[in-house]
């Protein structure tokens, strides 16, 4: 579903050696809502002073669960992961908990802003996806579609 799709692209920047996660958050119309999730990151960020950076951070995105297998093979058709089997954050900077990323996901390039927080040795950040920038439209089943908003919660470790 288009839900995921976009998220995982933005989700990249970020990743841990214990707790690296990419959770894709996608509200359902004209209800409901459901997380696509993997820990399949390869990456960290560097925190250096007071600016976060990453860059090639790559995410399997044939490892997306929802927890329903019908949704499972519905994300994977959207995503065309058999084409396009992992997402990769590009480069991403940050300063003062904001930050700006380039996601490459479905052969498409997109840009994502959002926020961010270090715990420990962990980078947290959260960001907003739009399944339309990756050509995830109009998608419904039984009457029930996703937004194209996709909220994706990303974490990674970070070294200093």
């Amino acid at each position: 579903m288009k839900l995921v799709i976009a998220a995982a692209l933005v989700t990249l920047g970020v990743s841990s050696a214990f707790a690296q996660s990419v959770v894709f958050d996608v509200t359902l119309n004209p209800m409901g809502d459901f997380k696509a999730k993997t820990n399949q990151i390869k990456g960290s960020a560097v925190l250096k002073g007071d600016t976060v950076t990453a860059q090639n951070i790559v995410v399997n995105m044939k490892s997306l669960k929802t927890g329903v297998d019908l949704r499972d093979k519905h994300t994977q058709k959207y995503l065309e992961t058999d084409k396009y089997p992992t997402a990769t954050l590009i480069s991403a900077i940050g300063k003062g908990g904001k930050g700006k990323a380039k996601i490459k996901i479905k052969d498409k390039t997109i840009e994502a802003n959002g926020t961010y927080k270090i715990e420990g040795s962990l980078l947290k950040a959260e960001f907003i996806v739009k399944a339309s920038d990756i050509n995830i439209k109009d998608v419904n089943y039984m009457g029930v579609g996703t937004e194209d908003d996709v909220k994706v919660h990303v974490e990674v470790p970070v070294s200093k």
